[in-house]
């Protein structure tokens, strides 16, 4: 069997792969944790943007609850961060909200704001071996989280949703290697 064919693919994998992997070690330079987005939500300069979280950890008597931190976030439709507010903690049983009021264009009619909500949940780190690289678990904490539009004139919710979808910790484009190279 002829390995050789095999060799620049293979090689040209563990470098790719492996240099990523140093890349992502060197780079990051954000906390390990997990996003959820709402859709993208149009808000006029009338109506004010609301962002809810409810902490789904039940009260215990007897037993201290567990810090539950999480930061409320509204981006705009090009990925620019609006608003944010970091939590260190939200208490079992317990709701924080974050609200936005957009300044759309004064030239255009009926201009809206077209923007999504987004709650990041801290992970936490486990060393299993001393000296071993630390591993990414799943945060203790588990949040029901809403995004309405309220009408500022009557404060009535005109639009309400609790359908949030997690987003990956990232992404990457991969080429097909190129059989031709050898």
């Amino acid at each position: 069997m002829n390995l050789s064919r095999f060799q620049g693919p293979v090689m040209t994998g563990i470098f790719f792969f492996g240099s990523l992997a140093v890349h992502a070690q060197t780079v990051f330079t954000g906390s390990p944790g997990f996003n959820s987005t709402s859709a993208i939500i149009g808000v006029s300069s009338t109506q004010t943007a609301r962002l809810n979280v409810l902490n789904l950890q039940p009260v215990i008597p007897g037993v201290t609850a567990v810090a539950c931190p999480a930061t409320l976030e509204f981006f705009d439709d090009s990925g620019a961060l609006l608003k944010q507010l970091v939590l260190t903690t939200i208490s079992p049983a317990t709701a924080a909200n974050l609200t936005f009021k957009p300044t759309p264009s004064a030239t255009a009619a009926n201009a809206r704001v077209q923007i999504r909500a987004v709650v990041f949940t801290p992970a936490n780190t486990v060393t299993p071996v001393a000296g071993s690289m630390p591993v990414i678990v799943a945060p203790v904490c588990n949040f029901l989280s809403s995004f309405e539009v309220v009408d500022d004139a009557t404060g009535n919710t005109q639009s309400v949703t609790t359908d949030f979808h997690t987003m990956p910790p990232f992404s990457f484009p991969v080429s097909p290697v190129n059989p031709a190279v050898k």
